[in-house]
C-alpha cells in the first residue's frame, strides 16, 4: 500500500489545506507521504500517484457525501482505503454494536424518526422510560459531539430534557444522523478516556506502551470490526474495568490526546 492523504480546503484559500489539520499534513509529509487538497464540491488539487491508496483525513462525511466522495475518486481512478461499506461500519454505531456488544455500554436504537419541528418527544420518552435504565446517554448514530450540553440523562427522563440534547445535536450537527441511540449511562473515572487508532488490524496509542488491559481489549475488537481505518475510545470504568466508549471512522476522528508525529509516525508502522 501506498498511502496518498486527502485534506480539506482551507476556508480562506481554497487551494491551500485547512488550517486545523495542517500540523497533519506537514507531518505527514515528513513522514514521506503525499498530501493533497480535498475542495468542498470534492475536486482533488495537487497530484495523486496512480498506484496510492488514497485515505481522507477530515471533517465528517454523511452516507451521501460519502458516496460522492468515492465517486469523484472512481473518476479519476484513484483507489480509496475505505469503501462506504466499511466506512459506515465503524461511523455507525448500529453497524458496529453488534460485534463487540460486551464491551461497550448496552444501547438500544431509535431510527426511522425525523427530528425536526413536531418532534415526538413524548412518545420518545415513554419508549425510552420502558427500557428500564436508570441513568442514560443520548447520541445520533455517529461519533459524540463534545459540547457544554450533557446528554446524560436520569430515568424517568422528562420531555423538557430530552428536548435539549435533541436541538442541541442538531444545532451543532444540523441534523439527527440515522436515529437516536439510547445507552445505559457507565460511571467511568475523570480524565480516563482515550483514543485509539487501529489500521489494518493492527493498534496504535498515544504512546507506545499502554496498559496491558487495553491492549487486551483492543485485541478482541480488532478482530471483530471489518474496516482498514478506525478510532476507538476506551476509558476505565470506576470499578476497574476498560470499556469501549465509541468507535469512530479514522478518516474522520480527530486526534484527540496525539501529536501530529505520533499520527504519522504509526502509519510508517502500519506499512
Amino acid at each position: 500500500m501506498k498511502p496518498h492523504f486527502l485534506f480539506p480546503a482551507s476556508p480562506l484559500n481554497g487551494r491551500m489545506i485547512d488550517e486545523s489539520f495542517q500540523d497533519q499534513a506537514v507531518a505527514l509529509k515528513m513522514a514521506g507521504f503525499g498530501t493533497s487538497v480535498l475542495t468542498d464540491d470534492m475536486k482533488i488539487i495537487g497530484p495523486v500517484p496512480q498506484d496510492a491508496t488514497v485515505i481522507y483525513r477530515g471533517w465528517m462525511m454523511d452516507t451521501d457525501g460519502y458516496q460522492d466522495y468515492l465517486a469523484k475518486l472512481n473518476a479519476r481512478p484513484l483507489t480509496p482505503l475505505t469503501s462506504l461499506e466499511q466506512y459506515l461500519a465503524t461511523h455507525h454505531l448500529p453497524n458496529w454494536y453488534p460485534l463487540i456488544e460486551r464491551m461497550t455500554p448496552e444501547t438500544r436504537f431509535m431510527g426511522g424518526l425525523e427530528f425536526y419541528d413536531g418532534i415526538p418527544v413524548q412518545a420518545i420518552c415513554a419508549e425510552i422510560n420502558a427500557i428500564g435504565f436508570q441513568r442514560i446517554f443520548v447520541k445520533d448514530f455517529v461519533k459524540s459531539l463534545k459540547t457544554k450540553e450533557r446528554p446524560d440523562l436520569d430515568c424517568p427522563i422528562k420531555a423538557e430534557d430530552l428536548r435539549r440534547v435533541i436541538e442541541a445535536m442538531i444545532k451543532y450537527r444540523g441534523k439527527i444522523e440515522g436515529g437516536l441511540a439510547v445507552r445505559e449511562f457507565e460511571d467511568f473515572k475523570p480524565d480516563s478516556e482515550k483514543r485509539y487508532f487501529v489500521i489494518n488490524g493492527r493498534f496504535y496509542g498515544q504512546e507506545v506502551l499502554f496498559d496491558t488491559r487495553v491492549m487486551e481489549l483492543l485485541i478482541r475488537v480488532a478482530g471483530r470490526i471489518p474496516s482498514p481505518f478506525y478510532s476507538v475510545d476506551i476509558a476505565e470504568r470506576t470499578d476497574g474495568h476498560f470499556r469501549v466508549v465509541e468507535l469512530g471512522d479514522g478518516q474522520v476522528s480527530d486526534l484527540i490526546g496525539w501529536t501530529a508525529g505520533r499520527f504519522a509516525q504509526v502509519w510508517k508502522e502500519a506499512l
